[in-house]
């Protein structure tokens, strides 16, 4: 073996090396179900900002903008969130949309609301708290249309 292919392998092995660990750095490191919680975390927070913009409408208006924060938040929920989770907040947005009274209004977000607490009991305790924090911008949503719808 001469020593120009001696290089040539040398440096093929080290471009291998150098693309495997550009690999392991490119992937995330929160791709797995221990930070399953972020996705429902983060549709709270995108619920409790979308909700204070509604706070300036009423009725029918109101009703159709706590529905397009529903969907934000639907939106926000990540892989390993539960599907319940995503569907319940897609019907209760649909059927805001669709509601012609406060008592509509308030029977989606109580039926999603109900959704969401039977899957904080069945959620791990890290998962729990975000989704926990779901049922509490729900509860604000209720509120809402409560005082103004």
């Amino acid at each position: 073996m001469t020593s120009g292919n001696k290089v040539i392998r040398s440096t093929a092995a080290g471009l291998r090396i150098i693309m495997a660990l550009l690999l392991f750095v490119a992937v995330p490191l929160s791709t797995g179900p221990a930070h399953a919680g972020g996705g429902a975390a983060a549709a709270a927070a995108v619920g409790t900002a979308g909700l204070q913009g509604c706070s300036a409408t009423a009725g029918k208006a109101l009703y159709d903008c706590v529905a397009g924060v529903l969907d934000r938040m639907s939106g926000s929920l990540n892989r390993w969130d539960p599907p319940e989770a995503r569907s319940a907040l897609q019907t209760a947005a649909s059927q805001l949309r669709a509601a012609s009274s406060k008592a509509q209004a308030l029977s989606a977000i109580s039926q999603c609301r109900s959704v969401f607490a039977s899957l904080v009991k069945q959620a791990s305790t890290g998962h729990a708290s975000g989704l926990s924090a779901i049922v509490g911008v729900l509860s604000k949503a209720a509120q809402l249309i409560q005082s103004k719808g």
